[in-house]
């Protein structure tokens, strides 16, 4: 089977009975000024949105601190009694999984030596908090670059299950555990391992001779075959969840003199929500035009007077002269054969608590080149401001650090090109603000959030002697909750999707559709859950195959909810990780541009349709023609929404 038509949709594995979906509940939207049990309800309703957004910045601060080797503050994201399950084994209680990380990873010191790359990017979540509010449980996928300057490189693809307690008021991680996955060599790629011969002895560097040796013994359950074992899911099938009754947390108690003080303090925290995912919608379209080579409409995401700053390139003022600089790549649009993908990825959003201003943290992993031009590999981190202008946010500031830029054909072992230097065709307006060298020296941007899990959201202060929000303030409010509820579950369900999708798990498809819902996979369509299937098995065996791999990472999506929050439209990517028929490692992408709607309180595709933009053998890459390559298409799947200003 072809890694172009491996989709798939997913198992119902078995509901934890702990663990049910933030979905509609009675009374929210209703709640009016004097309505205690509606402003009761509004509270848990927020604080519970709020603790979703939360955890997920707690896992994308631990793909930032495990980048640079910030090893104390990875430590501190874990309960005193955590525990963590890694291929080393297994480590119990937080002094003994940092000591794990700074005498096993960091060979005894904070920080990465010079020359190392330990990139350990944080995707594709599926997010569940308990029915009381203190516990959570989540599957994350890992993607890591990892190796050595002029020593070694390899590729790690992981899937990763982490438990959460809340307690004080702090999200930590109480359980992790980490499974196998595909990778390998940066040389052969994600080739099929050789299986250990039987009988023979596990003598691997990764359990053995460890400076801070294992608690004790742990083995993954699929380490044997990779390939044929399904990961266990911690969530059951996304279309079969019925909505959840009340949440049993309880809300703040407050005074009746700051009674007003408390509800306008419910009513900004409700906005910073939507605010937020504003913003994560905003930075994302950016990184969809750059794709494309569409300079206008991504430079028109800026404030008139802002800024955009790359490297050591220097700064751009205002979206005239942003709109150049990015041109400078060269004109609209792309050449044949070009790949210019700009993946925007581990997104930390924080909202001012005046709700004018923001500022949001992104780890860009680009694949450009072909064409005519050689095939590279480029890593980048963003800190970003943003700010809220005419009711819609624009990007103020983009500071974009060069992290790690390589030569494809050779790979960060051997590669290391330099960051971005000032254009002799365009100066910049601005020389850079901040001197640094790129891979293979070791810099770490400043990370503007604090840690994750030394709190939740900034408190929103608000005067006791303001009034009390009314009844339709109070209504917008509910429905700003509701919105960011929806968010975080259209994104659990299309990231459970691709979970499930690199299984061949076929008959699961059902659930995940209206009845009349409709499946697009580039010419082919089927309308129905009989025809879908139908379609699916058309594809190949149901279930896992021995030998194949067919990651499908589900990558930075737009999604915008209808007003009447019964329908939304998403843009999502498809990054693939796949083996052909004959074993050969394989690199794909595409776009989904979905239709979805609420029934029953429970999100569903209504229409899912799938555009491969490109697909190449690991070995060639994009670069060069190649037997079996879909080479980057000049293609642009439509967008479902209007961007710029």
């Amino acid at each position: 089977m072809t890694a172009v038509l491996r989709l798939s949709f997913m198992r119902v594995a078995p509901a934890m009975a702990a663990l049910l979906l933030v979905l509609p509940r009675p009374g929210i939207a209703q709640a009016a000024h004097g309505d205690q049990p509606g402003l009761e309800r509004l509270e848990i309703e927020v604080t519970r949105a709020e603790d979703v957004r939360t955890l997920k910045k707690l896992q994308r601060a631990y793909g930032y601190y495990a980048d640079r080797g910030l090893w104390d503050e990875l430590a501190d994201l874990f309960a005193d009694d955590a525990v963590a399950n890694y291929p080393s084994g297994g480590f119990d209680g937080k002094a003994s999984i940092r000591a794990m990380f700074v005498d096993n990873l960091g060979q005894g010191r904070q920080g990465l030596a010079e020359g190392r790359i330990y990139n350990h990017t944080i995707l594709q979540p599926v997010v569940d908090l308990a029915h009381d509010g203190a516990t959570a449980t989540a599957r994350w996928r890992v993607l890591g670059m990892l190796g050595r300057f002029g020593a070694s490189a390899t590729w790690a693809d992981s899937l990763y299950r982490f438990d959460y307690v809340k307690r004080d008021g702090q999200w930590k991680i109480r359980e992790l555990t980490a499974y196998a996955g595909s990778g390998g060599g940066y040389a052969d790629g994600w080739v099929a391992p050789k299986p250990r011969p039987p009988g023979a002895a596990d003598t691997s560097p990764i359990r053995f001779n460890l400076a801070h040796p294992a608690d004790r013994d742990w083995r993954d359950p699929c380490e044997a075959d990779v390939s044929a074992c399904v990961v266990p899911f911690p969530y059951p099938n996304r279309g079969s969840i019925r909505a959840a009754a009340d949440a049993t947390a309880q809300p703040a108690q407050f005074a009746p003199p700051l009674y007003a003080a408390h509800v306008a303090g419910l009513v900004r925290r409700a906005q910073r929500l939507v605010d937020e995912q504003a913003i994560l919608n905003l930075q994302d379209a950016y990184g969809y035009y750059l794709d494309r080579g569409l300079w206008q409409q991504a430079a028109a995401l800026f404030a008139a007077d802002g800024t955009r700053e790359e490297g050591q390139a220097g700064v751009y003022v205002g979206r005239t002269h942003i709109a150049r600089a990015l041109a400078l790549a060269g004109p609209p649009g792309l050449r044949a054969g070009q790949l210019n993908d700009h993946l925007q990825l581990e997104p930390i959003i924080d909202v001012a608590p005046d709700g004018g201003s923001a500022r949001g943290r992104f780890f860009e992993l680009a694949f450009v080149g072909g064409g005519g031009e050689p095939a590279r590999i480029v890593q980048n981190v963003a800190e970003n401001e943003y700010v809220r202008r005419g009711g819609r946010w624009q990007i103020r500031s983009m500071h974009i650090y060069s992290i790690l830029a390589t030569d494809y054909a050779k790979g960060w072992g051997q590669s290391a090109l330099p960051a971005p230097l000032p254009s002799t065709r365009l100066p910049p307006d601005r020389p850079p603000t901040v001197r640094y060298a790129a891979y293979p020296q070791v810099f770490t941007p400043p990370l503007h959030f604090a840690s994750p899990a030394a709190g939740g959201p900034a408190a929103v202060a608000v005067a006791a002697s303001a009034a009390t929000p009314g009844a339709r303030a109070i209504a917008t409010a509910a429905r700003q909750v509701q919105r960011a509820q929806d968010y975080d579950e259209i994104e659990n369900l299309q990231d459970a999707y691709g979970y499930y999708a690199e299984k061949a798990l076929w008959s699961d498809i059902a659930p995940l559709f209206t009845a009349d819902g409709e499946l697009q996979l580039d010419a082919r369509r089927a309308t129905g859950a009989a025809r879908i299937l139908a379609l699916l098995r058309s594809l190949g065996p149901e279930g896992p195959v021995k030998g194949a791999l067919d990651s499908q990472l589900q990558l930075q999506p737009v999604i915008d909810i209808a007003a009447d929050g019964r329908s939304a439209k998403l843009r999502s990517r498809l990054l693939e990780l796949s083996r052909d028929a004959q074993g050969r490692p394989m690199w794909g992408g595409g776009i989904y541009e979905n239709e979805l709607v609420k029934e029953d309180g429970v999100w569903k595709f209504r229409r899912l349709r799938f555009y491969r933009t490109w697909q190449v053998p690991y070995k060639t890459g994009w670069a060069t023609p190649a037997e079996g390559a879909l080479l980057p298409s000049r293609l642009t799947p439509p967008f479902h929404y209007r961007g710029g200003g």
